[in-house]
């Protein structure tokens, strides 16, 4: 069920196919329902953690639980920056991002992780200030990323599909730390 106020499922060829997997997660979900409950999971989750489990991964070369909510925040950013620019009729290319270093460059585990779920909640408040403020004539609007032409709302469906990802690999791989 579609949101009646904000995204609206992405129109075919309106992503590149990398994506797909994102927003098939989330396609037939309300998106403030589904945020809302994002929140929470996050919150319970990352709420309740000591500083040196926030630290932990669960094998060697995988992010700890600060890298993984970091990764999270930045991508969140990175979607919702290229969504507001988008939605102003930007025409310029923008780049694509490689998560590995920009977790690696970002020290997230020297970050406490209450400042990290602050600033997740944080960033989802903006989130949901900008999507209910688009205008419906531009969710629609079509961009460039990486080359490749993307619309405003399969940003806005990858966020909320990315944070599933994520969950879907929090409940099998880290819950057990």
């Amino acid at each position: 069920m579609e949101t009646t106020k904000g995204p609206k499922i992405p129109l075919p060829k309106a992503y590149p196919p990398f994506y797909k997997g994102y927003i098939d997660l989330v396609a037939e979900k309300d998106l403030k329902t589904l945020s809302l409950e994002q929140e929470q999971f996050v919150k319970n989750l990352f709420g309740n953690l000591t500083t040196e489990k926030a630290l932990l991964s669960y094998k060697t070369n995988k992010w700890s639980f600060n890298e993984l909510l970091g990764h999270i925040i930045d991508t969140e950013k990175i979607m919702h920056f290229r969504a507001l620019s988008i939605s102003r009729g930007e025409k310029s290319d923008f780049p694509g991002f490689d998560q590995d270093n920009y977790v690696k460059t970002a020290a997230f585990n020297s970050q406490s992780i209450n400042e990290l779920l602050d600033t997740f909640l944080l960033h989802r408040q903006l989130l949901w200030n900008f999507i209910e403020a688009i205008p419906e004539d531009q969710i629609h609007n079509i961009g460039s990323v990486d080359a490749k032409p993307m619309s405003l709302s399969a940003l806005l469906y990858i966020i909320f599909g990315h944070m599933e990802h994520h969950i879907s690999i929090i409940k099998k791989y880290y819950l057990s730390l």
